[in-house]
């Protein structure tokens, strides 16, 4: 058995060999936040673990799932609200174009630069930030 091969069992400490298949534990220390000592079972399945079990139990996997999409979703309104506020204080604005008319018009939103030009939202950000923060001449003329 080659040294190189083996892996650190994080609930009994021993080296043991991957190859030789799962090394296995009745009960288990979850490393998440609840850190309690559950039975293997309550772990999901991770092929590159010794023991073929995650080391974090199913119940703090679901409960960080749903912290980190309530994270993202608080973020991305921010992120949106920013970006707006952003683009209103460069007078760009939002208007409602229809583009097709009759009894069921297609209506799109298109952003306009202060000269009434269509822009996209990444061009007009783009635009913002470099003339709030313009980038230095590199071949200044004396």
């Amino acid at each position: 058995m080659e040294l190189k091969h083996l892996k650190h069992c994080g609930a009994c400490g021993e080296m043991v060999d991957p190859s030789a298949g799962p090394h296995t534990h009745e009960m288990k220390t979850c490393k998440g936040k609840c850190g309690k000592l559950k039975p293997a079972d309550a772990f999901g399945l991770h092929q590159s673990s010794t023991d073929g079990r995650r080391h974090v139990c199913l119940e703090c996997v679901a409960d960080s799932s749903a912290a980190g999409r309530v994270h993202r979703a608080v973020e991305k309104d921010k992120q949106f609200r920013d970006e707006k506020e952003k683009l209103k204080e460069h007078h760009y604005r939002w208007v409602r174009r229809r583009d097709q008319s009759g009894p069921d018009p297609v209506v799109r939103w298109v952003l306009l630069d202060p000269q009434g030009h269509e822009v996209t939202k990444e061009q007009a950000l783009r635009d913002i930030e470099l003339a709030e923060n313009p980038e230095p001449d590199d071949y200044p003329i004396y």
